[in-house]
C-alpha cells in the first residue's frame, strides 16, 4: 500500500501531462472511463494499485471528471 501523499503527487503529474492535451475533450463518460483506465495503468505501471487510487481519490470517475471541470473553467 502507498502512502496517499505518493499517490496524489502521482495523479497530480498525470492529469497536468493527460489532461492538458485534452483541449476538446467533450467530457462524456467514454472519455472520462479512457482516461480512467489510462490513469489506472500508468499507476499500476508505477506500483499503485487500485486500492491505493481509491483510498487517495475516491472515485476515479468522479475525480476525473472533477480535474476536467477545473481545467476547463481556468482556461475559459
Amino acid at each position: 500500500m502507498r502512502h496517499n501523499s505518493d499517490v496524489e503527487t502521482f495523479v497530480k503529474a498525470w492529469v497536468e501531462r493527460n489532461l492538458r492535451d485534452e483541449g476538446s475533450l467533450s467530457n462524456t463518460p467514454a472519455e472520462i472511463d479512457r482516461l480512467a483506465a489510462d490513469l489506472t495503468g500508468a499507476a499500476r505501471a508505477e506500483g499503485i494499485s487500485g486500492g491505493d487510487l481509491n483510498r487517495a481519490l475516491g472515485d476515479i470517475d468522479d475525480y476525473l471528471t472533477e480535474q476536467y471541470r477545473q481545467i476547463g473553467a481556468a482556461r475559459s
